[in-house]
């Protein structure tokens, strides 16, 4: 088993940019499902990166120390909220069968998509501006 998910995350790891199916459920094994999820999770933690650069460059310094802080918080939360909604054993994980890295990526995406959008907003109306409405 050990040596299946070492498998895994060096293909995960190594995966080439390709097209990314809709639904990574819809790929044709369970290895080109979870690399179709890493890759998707790439992607959205590449736009999450940009927005926050953005943000980070219209902020002051309490901003922008702020701003780290809350990711790290976020990231921290995304992680155990996909935990929780996949089911994820973290005290047996070899009990969490070959579905769980791309279940996690999935919704890994879909937090990270969440959260880009939340600091998109924020770019039109950065923290400590009273007049601007959300």
């Amino acid at each position: 088993m050990k040596q299946a998910c070492l498998a895994v995350l060096m293909l995960w790891s190594t995966a080439a940019a390709a097209e990314v199916p809709t639904l990574c459920a819809d790929a044709p094994n369970q290895i080109e499902g979870t690399l179709c999820a890493k890759r998707k999770l790439d992607d959205a933690e590449v736009g999450l990166a940009k927005v926050q650069d953005a943000l980070q460059a219209k902020l002051d310094p309490n901003g922008r120390r702020n701003l780290d802080l809350a990711q790290k918080a976020w990231r921290r939360f995304r992680d155990l909220e996909c935990q929780l909604e996949t089911g994820y054993d973290a005290e047996h994980p070899d009990r969490n069968g070959s579905i769980m890295p791309m279940l996690i990526g999935e919704c890994e995406t879909a937090m990270t998509e969440r959260r880009t959008h939340d600091l998109t907003d924020q770019l039109a109306c950065p923290g400590g501006d009273m007049s601007c409405e959300r």
